[in-house]
């Protein structure tokens, strides 16, 4: 029984090293600022259906190693990312009862807050293309919330 409950939780890690290989994938230099926040989205959904599973410390973990692979400061994604699920453990009764676009408007605020906190702390210029990614993540929540919810009721992960 412990097996089947490990296998079940490497569905939700596979899921966030997807997320970040999709972050890491090149894109043509006009649609580099459009790229979504894979690696939050990933994150909240966990987060919102799992929150016993998906908490500070996995967000933590991840940002570290977010960081590491792009070479950022060490710590800011994983302060930042934490600080998302945070929040999202807090509300995940609320967010999860909202309708599809109003978890967009949420997803909005909080991948908001995670380049705030990022663009904050590090040496990264100020440009309206950086704000980019916020629209399309909220564009794509929709299509992120349906693909892990069919993953997590095909492999009954709970």
């Amino acid at each position: 029984m412990v097996m089947v409950k490990s296998q079940h939780s490497s569905v939700i890690y596979v899921t966030l090293l997807i997320a970040i290989l999709l972050m890491l994938v090149p894109l043509p230099d006009n649609l580099r600022y459009a790229r979504p926040e894979w690696v939050v989205m990933t994150l909240i959904y966990w987060a919102m259906a799992l929150p016993q599973r998906v908490s500070i410390g996995v967000a933590w973990l991840t940002g570290l190693v977010v960081d590491v692979v792009t070479g950022g400061v060490l710590g800011i994604h994983a302060f930042a990312y934490s600080l998302v699920i945070y929040l999202v453990g807090r509300l995940h009764l609320q967010i999860r009862q909202y309708p599809l676009w109003q978890q967009a408007i949420t997803i909005l605020s909080l991948v908001f807050l995670v380049h705030f906190t990022v663009m904050f702390n590090a040496p990264i210029s100020f440009s309206w293309a950086n704000w980019m990614t916020l629209l399309t993540s909220t564009l794509v929540w929709p299509l992120v919330y349906a693909v892990l919810r069919k993953i997590r009721r095909s492999f009954q992960v709970s």
